[in-house]
């Protein structure tokens, strides 16, 4: 046997507190559970799990209940093995700091322990012994600037009877034989975690040693206090085993409610009785302290009993420095700064999804493939919208260089950018991953292939390679963003979006005006012309930008004077462009019919969600086909452009042909001058009797950038 080495201590038991302690991955998923599943709900109490790790080294102040991102999970075997402690509880988390503050201590503590009075009292806590081993966490989660305030109570009933130690605290070697130790080692962690929490041991005369389930130790104690008792269990000392994560010579806080299951199910040999403890300082028996001890003389012993659980409740843990209250953990320097600014970004979105559009789909919005054709004013306003809406792959495109005009109106770009004549896709992307990160951004420089810009033989295997790596950026790309300075530009894009099926998004400026376009769909096109009275139409009846043109694209760039060779727009309107675009194309996400819903105009935007068939219906609202704003006066009109079964850019006879001839029908675009209007029949269309009818019931309004009235290739 080992001597006692416990320090003298007759008197009144006394019980040391617990501490606990927030792994950083239990703040991220309390974070994202706020956004995905709470809400503003800061009345539902969400189940804990919480362990103390046996493996790990004891410090002198003993081991600290630790939470971490499996506390969440619905099931402890998910993350429960034979060195850990298992415990159960719950969190409550406020919407504001001032709800927080606001909380009375002691009425919460008090209404939170209902369960725990519960499971002593209907005996729930004598089967499952993990539920004496209670702890409730307050908190208050601020998201914007990663500050978690919480505050964790361990409850037990403030009137617990008077305990006195009979002798000394014993180390288990004093008392038990090295078989018996070992027998006490094994047995303990043979137990799953949620039974070590508290369990009985039972030591016969001789050297064996029996760890049992905690209900067999309640049902013996009792029953030795009485006369009809079997003598075999008489002779059995029982003891009462917990997991006690404390150091110091007096017992941890979770054996007081043990002490109290004891005197609600055991009153008479609770009160007339030595209780015999066995607290568990580790996963080794040789730690382990033995307590003896009895409770004071009371003349109404069964008022007593009742009075445990009638007072207040107790057991809030200290704050860090020492004192009464809550704890603060800043952690917006220790995280991972790419994923801070992740879970920052999505922020806002998550907001707007669980407190106004609970069904908007974020996921379908953050895999949705960008491709920005043109990095100026407009694909700098794109870009940056589309990160606001957490669009998570970008490529642009673009073969220019930043100049010295462009910093002042085009938002991603330096004054560096244009000393060092950066590429525009190239400074771009480095301007956009300083914003965001993990952002997934590409850049490519290329020239597109133009109709009407001449390919020569020097030229043949420089376009050649442009033109097919555009189709290979146009397949791997979702949506299509025209941004482009020049009509001539957006003609391939256009056409090889309608061979493979993608959505076209398409902006353009004036001096005060401006055109935001979605393209119609051409996956199931038909040559004959569409119902013009249709006032909604669907996808595959809606016009591209080049669906009001009498004429194929040319070179709009020959004998042109400065101001008609830059983009000459007011300021602001490449913003209010570039926000219509993205919010046209997210809504287009959130759907139900996408790229095919009808289209929405003016005089259905009274009630935009009522009607799918007139142009409603999305979750965001109505999808109009095109908008067109003016700053002149401040107006926005949607119009609607049918689907023109001559398109010199989007027309069957077009698609048939590139799909037959590929690059040829590309250089044939550049190289003729009229090649585009014999192919898609156009020209014998503007040879009909009937054209200037045909020509009434197409929209022919039209701006582009750097295209006023007056401008060739305005109509």
């Amino acid at each position: 046997m080992e001597t006692n080495n416990y320090p003298t201590m007759n008197g009144l038991v006394k019980f040391t507190k617990l501490r606990s302690a927030m792994d950083p991955g239990f703040w991220a998923k309390l974070s994202e559970l706020k956004l995905d599943s709470l809400k503003l709900n800061d009345q539902i109490k969400i189940p804990l799990w919480a362990s103390y790790n046996l493996d790990r080294q004891s410090d002198r102040q003993g081991r600290t209940l630790k939470l971490d991102c499996t506390s969440f999970n619905e099931n402890v075997e998910m993350t429960s093995h034979r060195s850990v402690v298992t415990c159960s509880g719950f969190l409550i988390n406020t919407n504001t700091y001032e709800s927080f503050r606001e909380i009375k201590p002691e009425e919460f503590i008090s209404e939170a322990s209902v369960s725990l009075l519960q499971s002593i009292k209907d005996g729930s806590a004598v089967r499952e012994p993990c539920r004496l081993a209670f702890f409730i966490l307050l908190s208050f989660a601020d998201l914007k600037r990663y500050r978690f305030h919480y505050w964790t109570a361990h409850p037990t009933s403030f009137n617990l009877p008077e305990l006195y130690h009979v002798c000394n605290p014993l180390s288990a070697g004093s008392q038990l034989s090295p078989d018996q130790l070992a027998q006490l080692t094994r047995s303990f962690l043979a137990l799953d975690s949620k039974q070590k929490a508290f369990f009985t041991v039972l030591v016969p005369g001789s050297d064996n040693l029996h760890v049992e389930h905690l209900s067999k130790g309640v049902d013996l104690f009792e029953k030795k206090a009485t006369a009809d008792v079997f003598v075999e269990q008489c002779e059995e000392e029982i003891y009462f085993g917990f997991y006690d994560p404390c150091n110091s010579p007096e017992p941890g806080w979770p054996l007081r409610n043990l002490i109290c299951l004891l005197f609600w199910h055991c009153p008479k040999a609770s009160f007339n009785s030595v209780i015999k403890i066995v607290a568990m300082r580790g996963p080794d028996a040789k730690d382990a302290v033995i307590f003896t001890m009895k409770a004071k003389e009371y003349e109404n012993k069964m008022e007593t009993r009742e009075i445990i659980f009638e007072g207040r409740f107790v057991g809030w843990e200290r704050s860090h420095n020492g004192k009464m209250g809550p704890n603060i953990i800043d952690l917006s320097n220790s995280m991972d700064i790419v994923k801070l600014s992740e879970r920052a970004v999505n922020l806002n979105l998550k907001l707007m999804k669980w407190r106004l559009v609970p069904d908007l789909n974020l996921e379908k919005i953050n895999k949705t493939r960008c491709l920005l054709l043109g990095a100026g004013t407009l694909g700098c306003s794109v870009a940056r919208v589309l990160l606001g809406w957490g669009v998570q792959k970008l490529t642009l495109v673009d073969g220019s260089t930043v100049s010295q005009s462009n910093p002042v109106r085009q938002s991603l770009y330096t004054h560096t950018d244009a000393v060092e004549r950066r590429y525009k896709a190239e400074a771009a992307k480095d301007a956009l991953l300083r914003i965001h990160p993990s952002l997934d951004v590409e850049s490519a420089i290329l020239q597109i292939p133009m109709p009407g810009h001449v390919v020569g033989p020097s030229m043949m295997d420089a376009t050649r390679s442009a033109a097919k790596f555009l189709e290979e950026l146009v397949t791997q790309h979702d949506v299509i963003f025209l941004l482009l300075d020049s009509r001539e530009a957006r003609w391939l894009p256009t056409l090889l979006a309608a061979v493979h099926g993608k959505l076209v998004i398409n902006a353009a400026l004036g001096f005060d005006s401006y055109t935001v376009q979605r393209h119609g769909t051409r996956d199931n096109v038909r040559p004959d012309s569409p119902d013009f009275t249709m006032h909604n139409p669907a996808g595959a009846d809606l016009g591209c930008y080049f669906c009001n043109d009498i004429t194929q694209p040319g070179n709009s760039q020959m004998d042109r004077t400065l101001d008609q060779q830059c983009t000459v727009s007011r300021p602001g309107l490449a913003q209010v462009a570039g926000g219509l675009a993205v919010e046209l194309m997210v809504s287009l996400t959130q759907h139900p019919e996408y790229a095919e819903a009808r289209a929405l105009i003016a005089d259905d935007r009274s009630e935009p969600h009522s009607d799918v068939e007139h142009g409603g219906g999305g979750l965001l609202g109505g999808v109009p086909h095109t908008i067109r704003g003016s700053l002149w006066n401040y107006e926005t009109h949607l119009t609607v452009t049918h689907r023109f079964p001559a398109c010199t850019a989007c027309s069957t006879p077009l698609i048939n042909e590139f799909r037959k001839k590929g690059f040829d029908v590309i250089l044939n675009a550049c190289n003729e001058p009229n090649y585009l209007e014999h192919l898609t029949g156009l020209n014998d269309l503007l040879k009909r009797p009937d054209l200037d009818e045909l020509c009434f019931a197409i929209d022919s309004s039209s701006e582009d950038e750097n295209e006023e009235p007056g401008h060739p290739n305005h109509k």
